[in-house]
């Protein structure tokens, strides 16, 4: 149970760590963080899906997510006001759960923690940004994508990965897993 607690505490650090790159990244190129990115302002605090969406930046995947987590629950729409907080809150949903599955993981496969965690970042962006999240609609897929959006969605899962890394390091010596 320890080790599923590392993991989802991880996780969400590294999901906080991946935002910041974010809003760093967004400051520096004044929102537009690559050929192809979507148009609209609200780009910050749900990972680097924003650029990715299938229209406004405002209704990438995390925040539909988000609202269909909500109406699966409620059965009734989310106010607009609460949908982008919806999707942040779906954004460390999912960082938590990466969080869990390095987690349960590392212990089987060490190679996973190759390259300080940069590997499994890798691995997260192409088989969920790039492969499943198109798959199910939820935002462009990589044909659409220019390379500079691209390079950017590495970049921030990797930045992920290698903070998942340095969280679950020391959190597992201070838990003594």
């Amino acid at each position: 149970m320890r080790r599923l607690l590392v993991g989802v505490c991880a996780g969400l650090a590294a999901g906080f760590v991946m935002n910041q790159f974010s809003r760093a990244i967004t400051g520096l190129t004044g929102g537009r963080e690559g050929d192809a990115a979507a148009p609209g302002t609200n780009r910050v605090g749900r990972g680097a899906q924003p650029p990715q969406a299938t229209a406004e930046a405002e209704q990438d995947a995390a925040v539909r997510v988000g609202t269909s987590a909500y109406e699966a629950v409620t059965g009734t729409r989310p106010p607009p006001s609460q949908e982008l907080r919806l999707g942040t809150a779906a954004h460390y949903a999912l960082s938590a759960s990466l969080g869990v599955v390095y987690a349960l993981m590392e212990e089987r496969r060490p190679s996973m923690r190759a390259g300080r965690g940069a590997l499994y970042g890798a691995v997260v962006w192409v088989v969920a940004d790039e492969g499943v999240v198109p798959a199910l609609g939820l935002s462009r897929g990589p044909r659409e994508l220019g390379p500079g959006v691209l390079l950017y969605g590495l970049a921030a899962h990797i930045v992920y990965g290698l903070s998942l890394e340095f969280a679950y390091a020391r959190l597992k010596t201070e838990s003594a897993l």
